[in-house]
C-alpha cells in the first residue's frame, strides 16, 4: 500500500510534467490496468504508477478552455457566486459557476457549467455612481446576471515567479474576465446554492462586525473558516519570515486539534453517564465525535488540501478505533494520500501538498517506535528541528527563502495558536447565534492573544539573517536530497548517517551557470504592460527598470523581479537604471530596494523619482564589467523632458550589441541618430515606449539595424500595443519580433565564438495548462 500510493503519486507527477496531454482515450485502459495490479504480482509499482498516469489524465481538464472567437468579446452570462468574494480596493474578484452564456443571441454551449474568475472594477466616470455600491453586495449562492469580458487563463511567465495559470487550472478555472458596468448587473436570486460557504462568509461578515478595524480579525476568520483575503500582506511577510505562515490558514495540526478536543470532551461525558457507557464503549462513542467534529470543521475551512490530508488521516484512524483494528501511522498517511490524489489530481501542482504531506510524512518517520513521554520536551524540540530539515526542499523549491529561525518560531507559536487563538475563535464561531456579547468577548481575547504572539514575531523577524535567501534548486537535486533527508532523519544507530549530507549539497548548492568572460546575458521579463530588464556578466549584475504595479498591494518587483534574481542565484544587484518617472517602469523600485541589495542607482530625473541614493543617468557615462562595454548614450544634461529624457544604455561585448532605449520618443532618436549614426547598431532592440504609435523614426531603425524587437506590453494589454501600423514598420526591418505578453520572459545570451541563444520562457517551460 505504502510503495503503491508513491508510484501513484508519480504517475500523476508524470502527466502533469508533460507539456501537451495525450489522447484521453487512454484513460480507458485504467480498469486493465488495475486488473494487472491485482493479478500479476512482480508488475504491482508499475501498474500502481500506470493507474495513476491514467487517472490524471481521465480527470484532466481540457486544454481548450476558452474559444479563441469569445476571447475579448462581451458576453452576457448568468451564474451564481461560487465562493466567497475577495474585496480589495478598487475592486471585488470572485469565482463564478456559469449556469447560461450568449454572445448576442447565440448561446454559448462551451461555458455553461464552467467556473470563471472575474473581477468588478469600482472605476466611475465623473458624475456617475459608483456601480459597486449602486447594487447589493455579493454574496456566495446568490445567482447574477453580468455582462462580461473574458479572456485566456493566463497569467505572468518568468523564471521563478509564481505560476498563476497553474493556480487557476487547480481550482478549476477556465477563464478570467471583468464585469461590464453596461449594461447593469442584475441580481436574479438569493441563496440558490453553496449553504456550507453561506455559513463561512456569514461567520466571517460576524466577525469583521464585532471587531472592526482590529488588524487580527482576518487572521481570526482564516483560522475560524480557511478564508485568507483579510490577512494583509505585511502580516503574510511576518508570517512566512519567520516560518509560520502554515498556522495561519487551516492546516493538518488545526484539524488534529479539533478532533483531539471533541475526542477528549465526548470520552470524559460518556464515561459519567453510565447508561450510555453501558450501552457502546467511550472510546468507540468519542472517536464517532471526534470524526464529526473534524469533519465538520473541514467543510467550513474550504476544503484547502492541507485540511483534507489531515481529515482522511483522522477518519483512518478513528474508523479503526470504532472497528477496533489498529492502524500504522504510515498506513494512515498513505491511504490519505491516495484519497486525496484520487479526489483531485492536480493537488501536486500546489505547494501546499508537499508541505502537508512532507510534514506528516517527516513526523511519522522521525517518531515510530522512537517516542518516549518521559522525555517529550527534549523530543518535541528535536522533532522541530526535524520538521525544519525535512521541509527544506520544497521550502527552497518553490520559495527560494527559508526562515532559519521557524524552529523556534513554531516551537512558540504552535501551542500559543493552538491553545489559545484557535479555540477562542472556533468557539467565538460557534456561540454567535446565541450571544453576540458572549461572541465579542470570545473575539476581543482571541485577537489579545494574537496581538501578544505578534509581538513576539515582530521581534524575531529583525534579527539579522532571520531569512535564507537561496537559488532555486533544478527538481533533479531531489534525486539526492530525498535519500539524503532518510538519512539524516534515521535513528541514531543506523551506520551511514553522514552520507545524508553529501547527498543534500545539490540542493543546498545547485550549480549555477554564469556569462562567460566577454559575454553577457539579458532576461526581458513578462510583468505585464511595463518594462523590467535583467543584464548579467560573469561577475555583474545591472537591473533595468522595475515594471508597474499589479494591484493595491502587489508590483512587479515582488512578484517577479526579485523571485527572478533569486533562482539565478544573485543575491546583490551592482546597478539599477530607472529609465525615467513613469509608473509602467518605476512600479516595482521600492519591493527592490527593500528584498535585494543594490550597490548603485541612477535614474534620469531625480525630482521626479525620488530614491534616497540615486544619481542622475547622463550621456557619456560609461563602465567595463568582466570584458562588456556599458555606455549611456542619452539623455544629455539640458534639452529633454519626460519619455524623451529616458536613459538609453548600449551594452557592446565581443560576441554582440544590445540598446535599451527606454520611452523615448522621436525626438530623442532624432537625436541619437545625428549624434551616433551607424554606433546605434544592435543585435537586439527593445522597442521604444511598448510599440507606441508613431513612436518610432525609420531613420532610428535603419541606424540600429535590429535582429530581434522586443516588446513589453502584456497580454491583450488595454492599450493595444503593440500597435498595427508599428508592428508593420518594425517587420520592415527584416527583424524578429517578440513579445514578452505572448512569449514569457526571453533571455539572450551573448558568449564569445557563438552563436547568439535565445530561449523563450513560455514556448521552452510549456505544460498542458497553459494557454496557447
Amino acid at each position: 500500500m505504502r510503495w503503491g500510493a508513491i508510484a501513484f503519486l508519480v504517475g500523476i507527477l508524470i502527466l502533469q510534467s508533460l507539456p501537451e496531454l495525450p489522447g484521453r482515450g487512454w484513460s480507458a485502459a485504467w480498469p486493465a490496468v488495475v486488473l494487472v495490479g491485482i493479478t500479476v504480482p512482480w508488475l504491482r509499482l508499475l501498474a500502481w504508477g500506470s493507474a495513476g498516469f491514467l487517472w490524471a489524465l481521465l480527470l484532466a481538464a481540457p486544454t481548450a478552455r476558452l474559444p479563441a472567437a469569445l476571447e475579448g468579446a462581451e458576453l452576457s452570462v448568468d451564474g451564481w457566486i461560487a465562493a466567497l468574494p475577495e474585496q480589495e480596493r478598487r475592486s471585488v474578484r470572485f469565482e463564478f459557476m456559469v449556469a447560461n452564456a450568449r454572445k448576442g443571441e447565440r448561446p454559448v454551449l462551451e461555458l455553461v457549467g464552467q467556473r470563471l474568475r472575474l473581477a468588478w472594477w469600482d472605476e466611475p466616470a465623473d458624475g456617475e455612481e459608483r456601480a459597486v455600491e449602486s447594487n447589493p453586495p455579493l454574496q456566495v449562492g446568490d445567482r447574477w446576471a453580468f455582462t462580461a469580458r473574458l479572456r485566456q487563463p493566463r497569467g505572468l511567465s518568468n523564471p521563478g515567479g509564481f505560476d498563476y495559470e497553474q493556480w487557476l487550472y487547480a481550482k478549476g478555472i477556465v477563464a478570467t474576465g471583468s464585469v461590464r458596468r453596461q449594461p447593469l448587473p442584475q441580481r436574479l436570486a438569493v441563496a440558490e446554492r453553496y449553504p456550507v460557504d453561506r455559513y463561512r462568509a456569514r461567520i466571517a461578515e460576524d466577525f469583521e462586525r464585532q471587531l472592526p478595524e482590529n488588524p487580527f480579525v482576518g487572521v481570526l476568520v482564516a483560522l475560524a473558516v480557511g478564508e485568507e483575503g483579510g490577512i494583509s500582506s505585511r502580516q503574510w511577510e511576518v508570517f512566512n519570515r519567520t516560518g509560520i505562515g502554515h498556522l495561519m490558514s487551516v492546516s493538518g495540526s488545526h484539524i488534529g486539534l479539533v478532533a483531539g478536543m471533541v475526542f477528549a470532551l465526548f470520552l470524559g461525558i460518556w464515561r459519567r453517564v453510565p447508561e450510555l457507557a453501558l450501552r457502546w464503549p467511550a472510546r468507540r462513542a468519542a472517536a464517532v465525535a471526534a470524526l464529526m467534529g473534524a469533519g465538520g470543521y473541514t467543510l467550513i475551512s474550504g476544503l484547502s488540501v492541507p485540511a483534507q490530508r489531515a481529515f482522511l488521516m483522522a477518519a483512518v484512524a478513528m474508523v479503526a478505533l470504532i472497528i477496533q483494528r489498529p492502524a500504522a501511522p504510515s498506513r494512515i498517511l498513505a491511504l490519505a494520500l491516495l484519497a486525496v490524489l484520487l479526489y483531485d489530481p492536480a493537488a501536486p501542482l500546489l505547494a501546499g501538498f508537499w508541505l502537508s504531506f512532507g510534514a506528516v510524512a517527516a513526523i511519522v518517520y522521525s517518531t515510530s517506535g522512537r517516542w518516549c513521554e518521559r522525555a517529550w520536551l527534549s523530543q518535541t524540540v528535536g522533532l522541530q528541528l526535524k520538521l525544519t530539515v525535512a521541509l527544506l526542499p520544497p521550502t527552497l523549491i518553490y520559495f527560494q527563502q527559508f526562515p532559519l529561525l521557524s524552529p523556534l518560531a513554531n516551537f512558540l507559536a504552535i501551542p500559543w495558536v493552538g491553545c489559545t487563538v484557535l479555540p477562542l475563535s472556533l468557539l467565538a464561531a460557534l456561540v454567535g447565534p446565541v450571544s453576540t456579547a458572549l461572541q465579542t468577548f470570545l473575539l476581543e481575547l482571541a485577537a489579545l492573544t494574537m496581538a501578544g504572539l505578534w509581538q513576539i514575531l515582530l521581534w524575531l523577524e529583525h534579527w539579522p539573517g532571520a531569512v535564507l535567501s537561496w537559488p532555486g534548486p533544478p527538481w533533479w537535486t531531489l534525486l539526492f536530497a530525498v535519500p539524503g533527508m532518510l538519512l539524516l532523519l534515521a535513528p541514531r544507530g543506523l551506520a551511514g548517517r553522514w552520507l545524508g549530507l553529501p547527498l543534500c549539497l545539490p540542493l543546498l548548492w545547485p550549480p549555477l551557470p554564469t556569462p562567460e568572460p566577454g559575454g553577457f546575458w539579458f532576461t526581458l521579463l513578462d510583468v505585464g504592460p511595463g518594462l523590467a530588464g535583467v543584464i548579467r556578466t560573469q561577475h555583474h549584475v545591472l537591473v533595468y527598470d522595475t515594471g508597474p504595479r499589479l494591484g493595491a498591494e502587489l508590483d512587479a518587483g515582488r512578484a517577479v523581479l526579485v523571485p527572478f534574481l533569486r533562482r539565478q542565484g544573485i543575491r546583490q544587484v551592482d546597478r539599477l537604471l530607472i529609465s525615467h518617472a513613469d509608473k509602467q517602469h518605476t512600479g516595482g523600485v521600492r519591493s527592490v530596494l527593500e528584498l535585494m541589495p543594490v550597490a548603485e542607482i541612477a535614474t534620469a530625473s531625480l525630482e521626479e523619482t525620488p530614491i534616497a541614493g540615486a544619481k542622475r543617468c547622463q550621456a557619456g557615462q560609461a563602465w567595463q564589467w568582466d570584458g562588456v562595454q556599458f555606455q549611456l548614450l542619452h539623455p544629455p544634461e539640458t534639452g529633454f523632458t519626460a519619455d524623451d529624457a529616458s536613459c538609453v544604455l548600449q551594452v557592446v561585448g565581443p560576441a554582440g550589441r544590445l540598446l535599451l532605449p527606454g520611452d523615448i520618443e522621436t525626438a530623442a532618436q532624432t537625436a541619437l541618430v545625428a549624434g551616433y549614426g551607424a554606433e546605434l547598431a544592435a543585435d537586439v532592440l527593445v522597442a521604444p515606449h511598448h510599440g507606441h504609435r508613431d513612436r518610432v523614426t525609420s531613420a532610428f531603425l535603419d541606424a540600429v539595424r535590429p535582429r530581434y524587437v522586443l516588446f513589453a506590453t502584456g497580454y491583450r494589454n488595454r492599450f493595444g500595443y503593440p500597435r498595427p501600423d508599428t508592428v508593420a514598420r518594425y517587420q520592415a526591418t527584416g527583424a524578429s519580433l517578440l513579445d514578452t505578453g505572448y512569449e514569457g520572459a526571453l533571455t539572450f545570451q551573448w558568449t564569445p565564438d557563438q552563436p547568439l541563444l535565445l530561449e523563450r520562457h513560455r514556448r521552452e517551460h510549456r505544460h498542458y495548462w497553459m494557454a496557447p
